[in-house]
């Protein structure tokens, strides 16, 4: 009876963190993110902690604030170091003639005009391109500008939003230690507090394995598409393996968004010196092929390699689990799947470890009996 009791009060917990957590999906997005930073900052943390100048004793809270602008520094300059390229890719945009670009893309729109007609997809008196033409006009008619600088605004507040609550959460994930822990521990029944202690542990070693792991991945990922794109002379190939190597971390979702900003920036830095259909064709298929290249080495080498050891669960497995998470809350659930997979192990393994796993002792009083 006792058991059955503990049984259905942890599962009540457990639904209603799950709960909060769910209705509060940003605030625990501001959070994850300040601990990521907090971990990323630790060691820094613990260089400062051991000046002492006789009696004195370096701050915390000045440790903190050198922290996170140390934190903040390193992601400029990795910023600064794309600006370049980024500056170089709009300075050619600007000197592409539009009209040159819609009458060759209206060219290669109508060269398929044969095939539809063929298969009964399009009208003798049509064409495939002034369809595609009136489609876009269309659309881009119903875009009004007010609901434009609304959403743009919008999503800049929110932006800026975030990004002061994740600097405000980091600071204090420095400055106080296991600050976040503590706080869900308070709300935490006293006699769960020892396993909550022991998810924590198992969580902390998990979840930072895990996220170093991640960034492995797009640093492997990111080096491959760069090297490929250099041996098959696609232009800007910095800035695309860059590209591809920061959106990987997007399950599934990421590397087709990649593929396609890096075919945009491909064809639109040869347009003004090649604008040849062979050579645009050309370099399209190289893109693609290179992506998917990568794609494949990153599916059945670097991940099994990295995220099973890292996370302990088999491909298939994390598989299943990021297709779960994208049915239930779209991309951006797709990329806290895993963390948040390994997290509900843990839970289980501390709190129903005895409902689901045998132990030594357990085997060997059934085969007494």
């Amino acid at each position: 009876m006792k058991n059955t009791k503990s049984f259905v009060t942890i599962c009540i917990i457990l639904i209603a963190i799950v709960l909060l957590g769910w209705y509060f999906s940003d605030i625990v997005i501001y959070m994850l993110l300040a601990l990521g930073l907090s971990f990323l900052g630790k060691p820094l943390m613990r260089l400062l902690a051991k000046i002492k100048i006789k009696n004195w004793q370096f701050p915390t809270s000045l440790a903190a604030v050198i922290t996170l602008v140390c934190i903040l520094a390193c992601i400029s300059l990795a910023f600064i170091f794309l600006i370049p390229a980024i500056i170089n890719e709009f300075s050619t945009l600007m000197t592409i003639d539009p009209t040159s670009i819609s009458s060759e893309f209206e060219n290669w729109l109508n060269h398929m005009d044969p095939m539809l007609r063929k298969y009964g997809f399009l009208a003798k008196d049509e064409h495939f391109s002034s369809i595609v033409i009136n489609e876009l006009s269309s659309w881009l008619d119903k875009i009004s500008l007010s609901e434009l600088v609304s959403n743009t605004t919008s999503i800049a507040s929110a932006l800026f939003i975030g990004l002061f609550s994740v600097l405000f959460m980091t600071f204090f994930a420095l400055k106080d230690h296991g600050i976040f822990f503590r706080m869900i521990g308070e709300w935490i029944p006293s006699a769960y507090r020892n396993n909550f202690s022991n998810i924590l542990n198992d969580t902390g070693k998990q979840l930072s394995s895990y996220f170093i792991g991640v960034f492995i991945d797009m640093l492997f990922v990111g080096i491959i598409e760069t090297l490929l794109c250099l041996i098959f002379r696609v232009p800007n190939a910095l800035l695309i393996g860059t590209i591809g190597g920061l959106l990987n971390i997007i399950p599934f979702v990421g590397p087709i968004i990649a593929v396609c900003i890096s075919v945009v920036i491909s064809l639109t830095s040869l347009i003004p010196t090649n604008p040849e259909s062979a050579i645009l064709v050309a370099t399209l298929i190289k893109v693609v092929t290179i992506f998917c290249a990568t794609k494949l080495i990153d599916d059945f080498i670097l991940q099994p390699n990295i995220y099973g050891k890292r996370t302990q669960t088999h491909p298939l497995e994390i598989f299943i689990v990021i297709l779960m998470a994208g049915q239930i809350g779209g991309v951006f659930a797709m990329i806290f799947a895993v963390p948040a997979y390994t997290l509900l192990c843990i839970v289980v393994k501390e709190f129903f470890g005895a409902y689901f796993f045998k132990t030594e002792g357990d085997e060997g009083e059934s085969v007494s009996r």
